[in-house]
């Protein structure tokens, strides 16, 4: 075996691993941690994007951060399972074929999203939503099917050069 195809290997798998990490730290946050993660985000995009933002009232901001705060935690679980479904194709696919590392991919996201859910149910104030298992399983398809076309594409190209 080729010694930088094993070091790839173990890299990919390394940030598959990491990202999970990741998830999991959010996943341990209490309902306060995590409403100050979210609301941390919420007040930073709405400083980017609403020009009046900075103007309102201080309780003007509240209601208009809790206004976009669903949005922008249901898309939170969507982004971090799509990246987590893109960086376990990507190891997949470094030893199957792509028909068989896709629905690997997607199998360990979706039941790291099912984990996920249940270990926010042992989460002070944190809850295990079917809705948000739903989303994460779309994250993951999105985040692998994305990088299936990006692959399926260079292949593309590749065999017409």
């Amino acid at each position: 075996m080729d010694r930088r195809k094993a070091w790839l290997r173990v890299g990919l798998w390394a940030l598959v691993i990491a990202w999970m990490g990741l998830i999991f730290c959010f996943s341990m946050e209490s309902d306060h941690q995590s409403d100050q993660t979210s609301g941390g985000v919420i007040r930073y995009l709405l400083t980017i994007f609403d020009r009046r933002f900075s103007g309102l009232s201080p309780s003007e901001q509240v209601l208009r951060m809790e206004d976009w705060s669903f949005v922008v935690r249901k898309l939170a679980h969507l982004i971090l399972f799509a990246a987590l479904g893109f960086l376990t194709f990507g190891a997949f696919s470094a030893d199957l074929p792509l028909r068989r590392a896709f629905p690997a991919a997607v199998l360990l996201g979706v039941v790291r999203g099912v984990l996920d859910e249940i270990q926010q149910a042992f989460t002070p104030g944190r809850s295990c939503e079917f809705r948000d298992m739903c989303i994460d399983a779309v994250g993951v398809l999105l985040g692998a099917a994305c990088l299936w076309l990006m692959l399926h594409l260079i292949q593309r190209k590749k065999l017409k050069r």
